[in-house]
């Protein structure tokens, strides 16, 4: 089964993109802050062969397009915690539409981070949080990794250099979005490096391995999985952002390479659009491409609206049309704080 691994927290990217989009935090004292964001999408999925399209308007079950989080944030002396609240209109299952999505406690000291507790995987170019997405869906490119998970984790970051290691309770899905399997017997390990001193230029490689039990959590053969994920990000100039992504997956019994090209152009200081292709390939299986346009436009500080059209040129390759050959219209608002 395809999950976006773009889906899960695009780490390093999402810091850039967030800092870009969102607002500041609301303050309540000198250690304790509010921050989040409401998004709500109209959606249309016309795909082949299909009786007819889907709609959908603020309750698509998708985090991406409809979703409201609220976090508090809170900072004494070197100790930072946070503890949000995600909830997802229309989700599958009641566990996957609402809860608390972080719940950590990180301690640093110089350039170095130790953090325990509830937190966002490292994996992946674009974002999990629709507040740092410039478009609606997701490219093609990897499989089943937990967009959150319980453990801990140490980072090392300087003005050019990154790295970090994580040990959490697993690493490939078997409960939900949110939240790993539980199961300490059977860890996931995530290690990452990034680097920024060529200037405009920033490298990123992370690598997973998850020791699951498939007699008792996720489906089965997912034991003993591996993933690898390289990205860079270009700053070509002042208006334009180029991206790629390269992505390997070797799980269970299957084996795939993931692929992703990106730009983003900024028209003026509110109006910008984005240009994506993305395709997945199953052990020398073309599996299709996925091709997407989004504007996005900034009313306020506040307040975004963003649209989409993308399309899908075979169903292997539709993650983000309903796993079928097609094509999707979408416009997003967003409220940031």
């Amino acid at each position: 089964m395809i999950k976006h691994m773009t889906k899960l927290t695009g780490w390093t990217a999402s810091l850039v993109a967030l800092a870009a989009t969102a607002s500041a935090d609301v303050k309540v004292n000198d250690n304790l802050s509010l921050s989040g964001y409401a998004a709500a999408a109209g959606t249309i999925t016309d795909t082949n062969p299909s009786t007819s399209p889907k709609d959908t308007l603020f309750n698509s079950g998708h985090a991406n397009l409809d979703s409201a989080l609220v976090a508090a944030n809170g900072k004494y002396q070197d100790f930072t915690a946070k503890v949000s609240l995600f909830y997802v209109p229309n989700k599958g299952t009641a566990a996957d539409t609402s809860g608390i999505l972080d719940a950590y406690v990180a301690y640093t000291k110089g350039e170095v981070t130790v953090t325990v507790g509830k937190f966002n995987s490292y994996m992946g170019y674009e974002s999990f949080f629709a507040s740092s997405m410039n478009q609606l869906t997701y490219g093609s490119t990897i499989a089943d990794i937990d967009t959150y998970h319980t453990g801990a984790k140490i980072d090392y970051t300087t003005k050019t250099f990154g790295a970090g290691v994580s040990v959490t309770d697993s690493e490939f899905a078997s409960t939900g979005f949110n939240r790993g399997d539980g199961n300490y017997k059977h860890v996931g390990t995530e290690v990452y490096v990034t680097y920024s001193g060529i200037d405009k230029l920033t490298l990123w490689e992370g690598i997973g391995y998850g020791d699951q039990d498939p007699t008792t959590t996720g489906p089965a053969g997912f034991y003993n999985d591996f993933v690898n994920d390289l990205w860079a990000s270009y700053a070509l100039n002042a208006k334009t952002t180029l991206a790629a992504e390269w992505t390997y997956a070797d799980i269970g019994t299957v084996k795939n390479n993931g692929w992703l090209t990106f730009a983003q152009y900024n028209f003026t200081d509110k109006f910008s659009g984005i240009a994506r292709i993305s395709g997945i390939k199953y052990e020398g299986v073309n599996a299709g491409t996925y091709f997407t346009l989004a504007p996005s436009y900034k009313i306020t500080s506040n307040l975004s609206v963003r649209g989409e059209v993308s399309y899908a040129d075979s169903a292997a390759g539709a993650v983000s049309v309903s796993g079928k050959k097609g094509a999707f219209y979408g416009v997003q608002a967003l409220f940031t704080f």
